[in-house]
């Protein structure tokens, strides 16, 4: 539920992670933004340096946008992709615990099973726990909703996306909306329909399923050149 992909903060690893559950200092992704320096010199490993690096490198993650954040906070069914096109329909957390089913339906990629289950999310007290500790600890980013798509050559349009891994230099988020400008499609799953998968460093599974299925795959610099018709 917390780590490095959650709010993208370098250094935190899967171990770091694990030592703070196992000492009781984390229980969710909000009781990041509590820790203290005296908290991560109690843990294995760690010295002056690095728990300052740690502590400046959450601070620095209060910043994120509001789709990491829903991506953070670990609703059910809704990964990546999902949390980019509900942070482009609500423009903050309150909004989206406020919408009804119908209207998270007529999202992209949320049919009713996801839509109950964001439903589901928030009217648990310990989700709204969450929400609470996050919004006091100045964690609660807005949509730019003024935010419009450039005029460019549709040079991807029919064309379905995966990405997977880290990328040299765009996130997750940054390259949907750059394959989304040139007019093509990002999804969560690889399938025989998938047309491309941009696969990153430390990628997961899908990078497997896309070399057992042949889908063709690009690096970053790959996927800027086809976006613009080289």
């Amino acid at each position: 539920f917390v780590s490095r992909g959650a709010m993208d903060i370098p250094g935190l690893g899967i171990r770091i992670v694990e030592q703070l559950v196992a000492a009781g200092l984390v229980h969710d992704v909000a009781d990041l933004y509590t820790l203290t320096r005296e908290n991560l010199l109690q843990l294995d490993g760690f010295a002056d340096k690095k728990a300052d690096n740690n502590l400046a490198a959450i601070a620095a993650s209060k910043d994120r946008s509001l789709a990491r954040v829903i991506t953070a906070i670990g609703i059910r069914g809704v990964g990546e992709v999902g949390a980019v096109n509900l942070a482009r329909q609500f423009t903050n957390l309150a909004a989206l615990q406020g919408a009804t089913i119908e209207e998270l339906q007529q999202i992209e990629g949320i049919g009713p099973n996801i839509a109950q289950s964001i439903i589901d999310w928030f009217e648990r007290p310990t989700n709204q726990t969450v929400l609470a500790k996050l919004h006091a600890a100045g964690i609660w980013p807005q949509a730019d909703m003024r935010a419009e798509q450039p005029q460019v050559d549709q040079t991807l349009q029919g064309l379905t996306f995966v990405i997977t891994g880290t990328l040299p230099t765009l996130s997750r988020e940054e390259t949907k909306q750059l394959i989304e400008t040139y007019g093509g499609k990002v999804t969560d799953s690889v399938s025989k329909k998938t047309g491309y998968l941009v696969l990153g460093e430390e990628p997961g599974s899908k990078y497997d399923k896309a070399r057992s299925l042949g889908v063709p795959i690009l690096d970053e610099d790959g996927l800027r050149k086809l976006a613009s018709g080289a």
